[in-house]
């Protein structure tokens, strides 16, 4: 089982965040990207206007202290920074990806970085052509992911996040993975599910999961068409073995929550120059 990392070392990461944006934020007018070590639910910045500033959570906190709705908004407040930090940077890969397939199209000579890069996804997603890429790399509404994560972690209270950062209840199936072991077997057979470093490590890993299997072949085909949330849960009824009680369960959470109001939320653009990804200072 995965250990949490020490208040030190996360201590030491921030410090050093500290140290290197003394040197170069002089030269660089962009807004470093903030470490939050949360041991308490004060250390959780509240998320209000239109723009979110891209903070990084280290959690070294239980949820089961709050009441439901302060549970409910601090979990919120503390996902939705990373989940909009990862969809921006798949939002600048696909775009990339579209830029390969439009100079391929128009016979343009497209450059050896560019050529591995597309080998290297197509290898990654398991995609037949550059446009299966660029359609496995589309993103779904926030809420939906919120709902989810709601879902799947009881809304910041599983062991599986607590302990390992786990929001989406992944799976492990290799040994040479960063894992820890469910309480409950399935017959003979030992369960595992994966372990993060951060936040975002888990959800980057829960889009990309949806990116690559081929249980989710649907839910990719919809989502790149215009469809209330609502409608496009219905596809992601294969996530869980409640199928359709799951779809329910999601779509209640997200009317009864109003995630919804969080769709059109983006990242606030002083953290980072237009067309590149936001990466940890």
């Amino acid at each position: 089982m995965r250990k949490r990392k020490s208040n030190g070392i996360a201590t030491v990461i921030f410090c050093m965040g500290v140290l290197l944006c003394t040197s170069s934020c002089e030269d660089d007018p962009l807004l470093k990207t903030p470490f939050v070590i949360v041991r308490s639910a004060a250390d959780i910045l509240p998320v209000s206007g239109k723009w979110v500033k891209p903070v990084i959570y280290f959690n070294e906190f239980s949820f089961d202290e709050l009441s439901l709705k302060k549970k409910k908004k601090k979990f919120i407040d503390m996902l939705l920074p990373s989940v909009l930090q990862v969809k921006h940077n798949i939002a600048i890969d696909r775009k990339r990806i579209g830029d390969i397939i439009w100079s391929q199209q128009n016979n343009e000579q497209v450059p050896e970085a560019d050529s591995l890069f597309l080998t290297d996804y197509m290898s990654r997603f398991e995609a037949k052509d550059a446009n299966d890429l660029y359609n496995r790399l589309a993103t779904h509404p926030t809420s939906i992911v919120l709902a989810q994560a709601a879902v799947e972690s009881g809304w910041g209270t599983s062991r599986f996040f607590v302990e390992g950062n786990n929001i989406f209840g992944i799976w492990s199936y290799s040994s040479e993975e960063e894992r820890m072991q469910a309480l409950h077997n399935r017959g003979d057979q030992s369960i595992y599910v994966r372990s993060y470093k951060d936040i975002n490590g888990s959800i980057e890993d829960y889009f990309y999961m949806l990116a690559r299997s081929s249980a989710y072949k649907e839910f990719r085909k919809e989502r790149v068409k215009p469809k209330e949330p609502t409608k496009l849960t219905y596809f992601l009824k294969n996530y869980s073995e409640l199928r359709y009680t799951y779809v329910s369960r999601l779509n209640m959470l997200i009317n009864k929550n109003n995630l919804t109001q969080y769709d059109s939320l983006t990242l606030d653009p002083s953290y980072y120059h237009e067309g590149e990804k936001l990466l940890p200072n």
